[in-house]
């Protein structure tokens, strides 16, 4: 051993990985981490690579369950003439309570936490909880935010003139975990979400 080895470490170990440690840890894209986040929570996450492909996805959903076209609730004209679903009268929550499934669309996908977040430009001024319990929904790529804050930068860029009311975030609910005393109140709903490339 050598004079200078007890004080500068001696012969250098090899590293034990190629990266060195002081190089910040590779992110994983902003859609990865939403996928892998929502579907933990209990989502159902379907990647179309079309719209044709999210209109067949959607069909198959509804025959999975056997919901006739007459049971999905539906407040956005364009998504509904997009699905050939009939368009529900807005602010009629009998027609909310009767239907077995809701279509709608979003604002963000948020990625940090597997959210869903949406506002009064797809539910108006509907509660949560008056929603039906199974959603489906209809997103682009284009749509992916890092977290809440992004989501909500983007937003009042959106709507700069007159920022929407009604903002908060859906999550969907993990079967497991649905009798879960933590999850009481959470309004945590069934949601299949038809993902399209932009």
């Amino acid at each position: 051993m050598g004079l200078f080895d007890g004080l500068f470490g001696g012969k250098k170990q090899k590293a034990k990985s190629s990266q060195s440690q002081y190089l910040p840890e590779t992110k994983e894209p902003d859609e990865i981490n939403f996928a892998r986040n929502f579907t933990e929570k209990g989502g159902r996450f379907i990647f179309c690579e079309s719209l044709e492909e999210a209109q067949q996805a959607f069909n198959s959903i509804l025959a999975e369950h056997q919901w006739e076209t007459d049971r999905v609730a539906c407040i956005q004209e364009e998504l509904g003439q997009h699905f050939n679903v009939q368009i529900s009268a807005t602010g009629n929550k009998q027609i909310l309570s009767d239907a077995a499934v809701m279509l709608l669309t979003c604002e963000y996908l948020i990625a940090n936490t597997g959210g869903i977040m949406i506002c009064s430009s797809q539910i108006q001024k509907i509660a949560l909880p008056e929603l039906p319990e199974h959603l489906i929904i209809f997103a682009s790529t284009a749509q992916i935010s890092a977290d809440v804050s992004e989501g909500m930068s983007a937003l009042k860029s959106k709507y700069f003139e007159s920022l929407p009311t009604n903002i908060t975030t859906l999550n969907p609910k993990h079967p497991d975990r649905e009798s879960d005393f933590l999850s009481y109140g959470n309004n945590s709903k069934n949601i299949y979400l038809l993902l399209v490339e932009a």
